[in-house]
């Protein structure tokens, strides 16, 4: 019995997202940690609710429906509590990779509690 196309695609698509996880593993310097935290994504003067996913003192993953370029310059406003600047480093499916712009000890200050066990 011949495999669907949409079953294929979904195949490939998983595979790709395998790929993508492994191969930001070995570029990772950061400990993450993983959390469900309510999130706010502001590209120029455009506001998006999103949900993010796993946190460390160089980034973010958050879930958006809409895919946005590497490089893109955006802030992420955490839990309602602290606003980063941020940079796209990699959009896959619906998932969002965020470095953020300001040095590791500004983003521990200003995380303040919620930076607590990453390094």
């Amino acid at each position: 019995m011949p495999v669907s196309t949409a079953k294929r695609d979904a195949e490939k698509d998983a595979i790709k997202l395998d790929n993508i996880r492994h191969a930001l593993k070995c570029l990772r310097v950061n400990h993450r940690r993983t959390v469900v935290w309510p999130a706010t994504l502001y590209v120029g003067e455009f506001e998006f609710r999103a949900m993010l996913y796993d946190i460390s003192l160089g980034g973010v993953r958050l879930k958006l429906p809409l895919p946005l370029a590497s490089g893109t310059e955006a802030s992420v406003k955490i839990k309602n509590q602290v606003t980063l600047n941020s940079r796209v480093v990699w959009c896959a499916g619906e998932f969002i990779g965020l470095k953020f712009s300001d040095p590791i000890e500004v983003v521990r200050k200003s995380l303040g509690e919620l930076s607590i066990g990453l390094k």
